[in-house]
């Protein structure tokens, strides 16, 4: 099982050819054959990327080959490109949390002491141009034997990103129950935890998320520290907090990273997007081998 980055935040350090900007996407590729599209990105570019690494990989696929969509949450630089996907794929469905269908997001950063609220959200007019494609979910989803998705929550108790603090959906802060993490077994009773964005921060996806593999009938798990093999996405750790903030969002990533040293030895964790600067430099410091972060273009390999 392989997973591409076809866009992120960072660039590619080899190949410049390759687009990047604030925003995701993903593909994974099962050894059977099914190739999965997770978010699209902030536009269209991510699309334009594939085609460059198929010209250096020819069994990446093409965009009308995808066979699913998957949407991690409702933001848009998540969802951005799926206009421009579903004009390429007449056929592939897109599964998302059925809450983002009618709800408005707003980031409202504060600029000159005022709150400015800034459309953050998916464009809704998809859901009555492409109604048929969607699939919206409110619990555990299975779309294949491998692939699992699960609506993710911070019922664990753990902390959440602080900068979610700026996050609205609607009139009111975001609890983002519209977010969901895919659940990939790579190997027989073995699972990667995809999770684009993190919103409800890495340990209570990692806790809710694992709790499924005994749930999964499809493999019999042991105990989750050893099941779950890798954690990738983003982690939502930003660089744009106020320095009081910084300092406590740090003393929350050394937690984080403590906690999963003692529950979760072998975790390989790979970040990226929405991972600041700042996040991934105290992660390499506390989880050493077990971290590492992705760019646009680079290739993860599940085994």
């Amino acid at each position: 099982m392989k997973l591409h980055v076809l866009i992120d935040n960072l660039p590619n350090p080899e190949n410049p050819m390759l687009q990047h900007e604030h925003g995701l996407s993903l593909l994974l590729q099962t050894p059977q054959g099914k190739n999965y599209l997770i978010d699209t990105g902030a536009s269209g570019k991510f699309l334009q990327n594939l085609e460059l690494l198929r010209e250096q990989a020819p069994s990446l696929p093409t965009a009308a080959e995808i066979d699913a969509v998957i949407i991690s949450h409702g933001h848009n630089d998540h969802t951005g490109g799926l206009r421009t996907f579903l004009e390429h794929n007449t056929t592939a469905p897109v599964y998302l949390h059925n809450t983002i269908r009618g709800n408005l997001f707003y980031s409202c950063r504060p600029k000159n002491g005022i709150r400015e609220a800034r459309n953050i959200g998916m464009e809704q007019a998809l859901f009555a141009e492409y109604g048929h494609r969607f699939r919206e979910i409110d619990s555990l989803t299975g779309i294949s034997e491998q692939i699992t998705l699960i609506p993710v929550s911070s019922s664990a108790g753990h902390p959440t990103p602080m900068g979610n603090s700026f996050l609205h959906c609607n009139d009111l802060p975001d609890n983002f129950t519209h977010e969901i993490a895919i659940l990939a077994e790579y190997t027989p009773g073995e699972f990667a935890i995809i999770s684009p964005c993190s919103h409800n921060g890495i340990l209570n996806i990692l806790e809710v998320t694992s709790s499924f593999c005994t749930k999964v009938t499809l493999s019999l798990c042991t105990t989750a520290s050893k099941s779950v093999g890798f954690f990738i996405g983003g982690l939502h750790y930003v660089d744009y907090l106020h320095h009081d903030d910084t300092k406590k969002e740090a003393a929350h990533i050394v937690q984080a990273a403590e906690y999963i040293k003692e529950h979760y030895p072998n975790l390989k964790v790979i970040s990226g997007h929405c991972t600041g600067n700042d996040a991934r430099q105290v992660l390499q410091n506390s989880l050493k081998e077990n971290y590492t972060h992705f760019s646009t273009g680079t290739v993860i390999e599940l085994k």
